[in-house]
């Protein structure tokens, strides 16, 4: 009798161990789309929010500034003024002379220097008094 069950349940372990597992994922995608369906629509040359818009000029002082506050002892960071749009970090030269106060915030008059390598280094910052 032994003889009967061993074949029969070792043939029941075979069945169940080479079948595949029913939990794996499934690659079924159903109904795909294009991705371009999904994309927004590109209005800033043309369409109704175009002429909405109005093309705003903004002119910055030449050679004025506020500091940053990613200025440290080696760097200043410069950011336009009267805008704050764009923004610049240049090296502090070996002599630099500060009139009046260059905290974080402060508006300033930058002097330049360009070395003989390139390099721009700010060589005099002034402050400058903003009339109201």
């Amino acid at each position: 009798m032994k003889r009967i069950f061993i074949p029969i349940i070792l043939l029941l372990i075979t069945v169940l161990a080479s079948t595949s597992c029913r939990m794996a994922p499934s690659n079924n995608l159903g109904d795909t789309v294009a991705a371009k369906v999904f994309e927004p629509i590109d209005t800033t040359g043309h369409g109704a929010l175009a002429k909405k818009q109005k093309k705003v000029s903004v002119k910055d002082s030449t050679g004025v500034y506020f500091i940053g506050e990613g200025s440290t002892e080696k760097r200043v960071q410069l950011v336009s003024y009267p805008s704050r749009r764009d923004t610049a970090i240049y090296n502090k030269g070996k002599h630099i002379r500060v009139t009046g106060n260059a905290d974080y915030g402060h508006v300033v008059r930058a002097k330049l220097w360009i070395s003989d390598r390139g390099d721009t280094l700010v060589t005099r910052l002034e402050e400058y008094q903003i009339s109201k």
